[in-house]
């Protein structure tokens, strides 16, 4: 897709953290200069690192506490609007899990990075923006910064 990137999830939790390499870098997306998408996987990491974050809690910790976690949920309005506002979310189908195993067999990523690196492959979106030197070793994505 032309003059579009895909957003990790880091990028977008530093930008929230006001962190001035991600403001810049989002910023194209916020003047609506250039297409930005996530995918659900991107939704989800974002939403547990601002709840980490927030309550200082590890995932085992905040099962054990679920008031924790319901109050910290009902805080995230406005960076869930951003999410919305600003990212289009790009569906995962059968093909692009298809791809992502094949993307953990041939260049060693996590699961939830291949999902983001097949997502891009599957949907022709060759920028990616993220602060994860993982993704560099992906020949076709091309890795910002």
């Amino acid at each position: 897709m032309m003059n579009s990137a895909f957003i990790d999830s880091n990028v977008i939790v530093k930008y929230f953290a006001g962190e001035p390499v991600s403001r810049k870098l989002l910023e194209p997306i916020l003047k609506r200069e250039t297409e930005g998408y996530i995918n659900n996987i991107v939704f989800t990491e974002v939403i547990f690192t601002l709840i980490k974050l927030q309550t200082g809690m590890s995932a085992y910790e905040l099962r054990r506490h679920p008031q924790k976690l319901i109050s910290s949920v009902k805080n995230f309005d406005k960076q869930i609007m951003f999410l919305r506002e600003y990212f289009s979310e790009l569906e995962i189908r059968e093909e692009i899990k298809q791809i992502a195993l094949k993307i953990m067999a041939d260049y060693g990523l996590l699961p939830n990075d291949a999902l983001i690196a097949a997502t891009c492959k599957f949907y022709n979106v060759e920028k990616l923006l993220t602060f994860d030197k993982d993704f560099k070793r992906v020949a076709w994505l091309k890795v910002i910064p």
